[in-house]
C-alpha cells in the first residue's frame, strides 16, 4: 500500500467482521478513536461532503485512500462496499450484484438483540425490502428507544454502533417485534440468495427451481419483488415508494416476499398454480385482484426498470402462459366432450380433483383442465341408460337392474360427473337393448302351455327382493321356457310361465353372491318388495317410513327389514287364494291383529294362519 494515498492513518487498526457494512465499520473505527464525527475519516477521500459522510458513496479511488487510512486491505474494502456500477443501476453486495433500489444508506437500522450479541452493523440490515435480522429473527428498528429522543438513527456522530447517534441511549433497550415463525424458513432462503456467507448462498440456491439456477441472487430477489403484488396487491405501491416506512414494510411487504419463495422454488408451476387456485375461489375479493396483479406482471415483462435477466424470465413465463392454451380445455369444452354437468366440473376443478393450470387466452387469464385428464373421461363416454329408465324399459323395479348387472347380463357404464341418476348407476344402452332382443328371441308366442303370469307369481314371494334377474338369465340361457303376451303393459308384466310351482325352482331363489348392503332403492321398489301396489302404498308410507318427502330413497337393508316385519293383504290374498277384502276377517278369526290398515306382522301371521308360510 503506497504511503501517500491517505494524508494520515488510524492509530488502532480494527479487523473487519464478516458481513459488516462499510459504514458500520468506519463508524466503529471512529468511535474507537473518540472522533466526534464519522466524516473525520471519510473526508480523507476528498469527495465526501459533511452532510453525506457515508463510506458507501466512495468511488474506486476513494476506497483505496480509505483502505490506506484504515489500515486494511483494498480487497476487503471493495467486498464490503456497494461500489456503484458503471450503469448506476446495480450495486455490489458482498460479491452479489443487486439493484440499487434494494439498498438504503441514509438511515441506520438495527436489531437490539443482535447489537447486544455483537456491537457491529450488519450489511444485511441495509436491504431496503427486508428489514429483518436473520440472527435474532426480529424486525429492525431505526429510532432511539428513549421516549424523549425517538430520533431516527443516521451516520454522522460516532457515539457508538450500539448507542443513539444523538443522546447516546443504548439501542439494545429497544423492543423489537419478532418475525412470525411461519415466515422464517422462506425469508431465510430469500436472504440467503444475497448473503455474505457463501455456504448460505449455496444452500439457498440448492432449493431453487432448475429453471432459475443460472440467475444471480440479486436478480432473483428482484424477481421476488416483481411477484410480490401477486400475493398482495397493496405492496405494488410500496415497492415504488422511495420512503418505505418500517411499519408498512413489516406488515405488508415482508409477508408478501416470504410467500414468493415457494414461487422461486417451484418455478414456474408454483406461481401458476397459486393464481389458478385464487381464480378457482372466484369473486373479485378472492381471485380478481390476483388475476389483475399477475396480468400486470406479465405485461411489465419489458419494463426498462427491470434488469434484463428478470425481463427474460418473465418473458418466458408469458410465452408459457400464452402457449398453455393448447395443453388444456375449458370447463365449457370439457362439458361438451364428456357430457358431464358443468357446475359439477367447476366444483371438481376448484376442489383440486381435476388437474388444472393457468393459461393466457388473448388478454384474459383462464384456468384450464389438463387434456390428459379429459381423455379417459371422453373414452368412457358411451350411450347409457339411467337406472330408473332401464327399469322402465323392462318393467321391473330398479334393484332388479342392479342384480342384472351383477349377473353380467348388462354392462355398467361410468356416469359423467353431475349426471348421476336418482340412484347413481347407469347401464349400457346398447347392452340393455341387446338383453331385450335376447329375451324376445327366447320368449314364445302366447299359448296354453304357459298360463301363469310371472308378475302374479312374483307377488307370492314376500320378505325379500324378487328374483327378476335370475328369471331373465334363465330365459336367456334357455333354462326356462316362457311366453310373451300381447298388449301395452310393461315387458316383465306380459311374461307368462308354465307351472304354478315354479317358485320352488332354484332360479326363483335369492342370488347368494348379491350384496345388497349400501344399495339404495325407491319407495316404489319398497312397495314392490312388500307386494303393495304403488297406488295403495301412500297410505302405508308414513306408518312404514315416517313423515318425509314424497320422492326419497331408502337403503335396501331398511326395505328388507320392513318386508320381513310386515306382510300385506295383497300377498296374503294370493297365497291363501282368498279375496283380498276377506283377508282381514280371516286373519282376525285366527287371532292375528292388524299392525296397520292392510298390514300384519309377518311372523305372527305365518305362525297362526295355515298355508301362509313359504312361497
Amino acid at each position: 500500500m503506497s504511503a501517500n494515498l491517505s494524508p494520515w492513518r488510524v492509530t488502532r487498526v480494527l479487523p473487519l467482521i464478516a458481513g459488516e457494512s462499510l459504514d458500520g465499520y468506519v463508524a466503529r473505527v471512529a468511535a474507537a478513536h473518540h472522533m466526534p464525527r464519522m466524516a473525520q475519516i471519510t473526508e480523507v477521500t476528498g469527495e465526501i461532503q459533511l452532510h453525506r459522510p457515508h463510506a458507501s458513496f466512495c468511488d474506486d479511488t476513494g476506497l483505496e485512500i480509505l483502505a490506506d487510512c484504515l489500515g486494511i486491505g483494498r480487497a476487503s474494502t471493495r467486498l464490503h462496499s456497494p461500489l456503484w456500477s458503471p450503469d448506476t443501476r446495480t450495486l455490489n453486495f458482498f460479491g452479489t450484484v443487486v439493484s440499487r433500489e434494494f439498498l438504503q444508506f441514509s438511515y441506520r437500522r438495527f436489531s437490539p438483540k443482535a447489537l447486544s450479541m455483537s456491537a457491529h452493523h450488519r450489511g444485511l440490515w441495509q436491504v431496503r425490502q427486508l428489514p429483518i435480522c436473520t440472527e435474532t429473527w426480529e424486525y429492525l428498528e431505526e429510532r432511539c428507544p428513549n421516549p424523549n429522543c425517538r430520533r431516527r438513527q443516521v451516520w454522522r456522530r460516532t457515539a457508538g454502533i450500539d448507542l443513539c447517534d444523538y443522546c447516546a441511549e443504548p439501542l439494545t433497550r429497544a423492543q423489537a417485534v419478532p418475525v412470525p415463525e411461519n415466515m422464517r424458513d422462506s425469508l431465510a432462503m430469500l436472504v440467503g440468495l444475497i448473503h455474505h456467507d457463501s455456504d448460505k448462498r449455496r444452500i439457498a440456491r440448492r432449493h431453487l427451481s432448475p429453471e432459475l439456477s443460472d440467475i444471480g441472487g440479486g436478480h432473483l430477489l428482484e424477481l421476488a419483488c416483481a411477484l410480490a403484488p401477486v400475493v398482495d396487491r397493496r405492496v405494488a405501491t410500496l415497492l415504488q415508494s422511495r420512503s418505505l416506512c418500517l411499519d408498512s414494510n413489516c406488515n405488508l411487504l415482508v409477508p408478501a416476499l416470504a410467500a414468493t419463495w415457494p414461487f422461486l422454488a417451484g418455478w414456474p408451476g408454483a406461481i401458476e398454480q397459486h393464481v389458478a387456485d385464487k381464480l378457482n375461489l372466484g369473486g373479485i375479493e378472492k381471485g380478481g385482484s390476483t388475476r389483475k396483479a399477475f396480468y400486470k406482471v406479465l405485461c411489465d415483462r419489458s419494463n426498462p426498470k427491470l434488469s434484463p435477466a428478470v425481463q427474460k424470465v418473465l418473458s418466458q413465463l408469458f410465452e408459457r402462459c400464452r402457449t398453455a392454451r393448447s395443453r388444456g380445455v375449458t370447463i365449457a369444452e370439457m362439458t361438451k366432450l364428456t357430457g358431464a354437468d358443468r357446475p359439477t366440473l367447476f366444483r371438481m376443478r376448484k376442489a383440486g380433483r381435476l388437474p388444472s393450470f393457468l393459461a393466457l387466452d388473448g388478454i384474459r387469464l383462464k384456468v384450464l383442465v389438463n387434456k390428459d385428464a379429459v381423455v379417459p373421461m371422453v373414452a368412457q363416454r358411451t350411450p347409457r341408460l339411467r337406472l330408473i329408465h332401464a327399469a322402465e324399459m323392462l318393467g321391473v323395479p330398479t334393484y332388479a337392474i342392479r342384480e342384472i348387472a351383477h349377473l353380467g347380463l348388462v354392462e355398467v357404464v361410468p356416469v359423467p360427473p353431475g349426471r348421476g341418476d336418482y340412484l347413481q348407476l347407469a347401464v349400457s344402452r346398447d347392452g340393455m337393448q341387446a338383453l331385450c332382443d335376447k329375451l324376445y328371441c327366447r320368449l314364445a308366442q302366447p299359448n296354453d302351455a304357459h298360463p301363469v303370469s310371472l308378475a302374479q307369481a312374483m307377488r307370492k314371494i314376500g320378505g325379500r327382493p324378487k328374483p327378476w334377474a335370475q328369471v331373465f338369465k334363465a330365459i336367456v340361457d334357455g333354462e326356462l321356457t316362457a311366453s310373451l303376451a300381447e298388449g301395452e303393459a310393461p315387458f316383465a308384466q306380459r311374461i307368462t310361465i308354465g307351472s304354478k310351482g315354479a317358485l320352488s325352482l332354484p332360479r326363483f331363489q335369492p342370488t347368494k353372491s348379491m350384496d345388497w348392503s349400501g344399495c339404495m332403492v325407491t319407495k316404489t321398489d319398497l312397495a314392490e318388495i312388500m307386494n303393495i301396489r304403488p297406488p295403495h302404498f301412500s297410505r302405508h308410507s308414513e306408518f312404514l317410513l315416517g313423515p318425509g318427502p314424497a320422492f326419497r330413497e331408502i337403503t335396501m337393508d331398511a326395505a328388507l327389514h320392513l318386508a320381513r316385519t310386515y306382510i300385506s293383504t295383497g300377498e296374503m290374498s294370493l297365497k291363501l287364494h282368498v279375496y283380498r277384502r276377506a283377508v282381514g276377517n280371516l286373519a282376525r278369526s285366527h287371532g292375528v291383529k292388524p299392525a296397520a290398515r292392510g298390514l300384519f306382522r309377518r311372523a305372527q301371521a305365518e305362525q297362526l294362519i295355515p298355508g301362509l308360510s313359504g312361497n
